[in-house]
């Protein structure tokens, strides 16, 4: 999504098993002009170096903001950059802003690009927070992660024993910020106007009935699988209808994987009380953590992510992405 970029400042260790403290994190409002730039590239491939140039070069800002800021030494830095193309299927995937300028320029040395290498295995490339999930959430059946989309890693039982199955689930906030920018909002504060509109269930059966929610995991979705098939759907109806629609619609296709369960719920939709509400009714088991882990999980885990990297260990879950192999993933830039 294109909500902005969350840093966390992670401190791990080793000494008795996997240890980590979340020091500081940071947020940084996306450039409007970035966000322009990014938005016609979805459309116009040949944008790409001038937003792979540009997403670096916000990186970079941002970086020296929080060295600024900080009284830590930063020993690396994990970037995942933006994604811009998502096509596993054919061997390719596009992360904006994976350059060796980042490190070049702060001095720090920079993890990047963590997913190509997996989708060259053979696997989707996604989704990477699974390993996250089993060495930092081990507690809960399941975790949720409601961003652009809505993917989950689901324990065996326990997230703590192993990853039985990591997938996206549905486009979630890309959806929904989409409606609610037509009603001159970023976003749908609390689901206060989903909570107003009505259900519209021809659409609902619409968008329940696409072929990818009969498809068995590893899978997973991009932006322009929501541009070509979910935004028609739902774009006529009232705003708020819409949100109320769309809402559900995630309720469901969540409540088919997760129902009975308990589960972690962290990113920018865990504050979306009504679309919670609709979730919990369906008879799954949410539990929002306290604010930090609900707004910075995922900058944690790629944080985790390339100190695992760094450090030669396995960082990504093959069963999970589809690749088979669990691999050590990442590019490595020096200063």
């Amino acid at each position: 999504s294109l909500d902005g970029m969350d840093a966390a400042l992670v401190q791990f260790s080793e000494e008795n098993g996997l240890q980590w403290q979340l020091l500081e994190h940071f947020e940084f409002e996306y450039p409007n002009a970035l966000k322009t730039l990014v938005n016609n590239c979805f459309k116009d491939a040949s944008l790409k170096a001038e937003v792979d140039q540009a997403f670096a070069d916000w990186t970079i800002s941002c970086i020296e903001h929080i060295k600024g800021k900080t009284a830590y030494e930063i020993h690396a830095v994990g970037s995942h950059g933006q994604t811009i193309f998502h096509d596993p299927q054919n061997k390719y995937t596009f992360q904006a802003g994976c350059l060796a300028e980042i490190a070049h320029t702060t001095g720090i040395p920079c993890i990047t690009d963590f997913r190509m290498q997996d989708v060259l295995l053979g696997g989707q490339g996604a989704p990477l927070v699974p390993m996250g999930d089993h060495l930092l959430f081990g507690m809960y059946e399941a975790a949720l992660n409601l961003g652009g989309f809505a993917n989950v890693s689901i324990g065996n039982p326990l997230l703590g024993d192993g990853v039985m199955d990591a997938f996206d689930i549905c486009p979630a906030n890309y959806v929904l910020n989409t409606l609610s920018r037509e009603m001159g909002k970023e976003y749908d504060e609390e689901g206060k106007h989903a909570s107003r509109g009505s259900i519209n269930q021809w659409v609902l059966e619409e968008l329940n009935s696409l072929p990818y929610f009969e498809q068995e995991p590893p899978k997973s979705l991009g932006a322009e699988w929501v541009e070509a098939k979910v935004l028609d759907k739902v774009d006529y109806l009232q705003p708020s209808d819409a949100l109320a629609t769309y809402c559900e619609h995630i309720a469901i296709q969540i409540s088919n994987i997760l129902e009975g369960k308990r589960v972690l719920v962290t990113g920018g939709g865990a504050w979306n009380d009504y679309l919670l509400g609709r979730i919990e009714a369906y008879g799954v088991k949410l539990e929002r953590p306290e604010k930090e882990v609900v707004n910075f999980k995922e900058a944690v885990i790629f944080a985790l992510l390339a100190y695992l990297r760094f450090t030669g260990k396995d960082n990504v879950l093959g069963a999970t992405t589809g690749s088979g192999k669990n691999h050590s993933s990442g590019k490595v830039f020096w200063p």
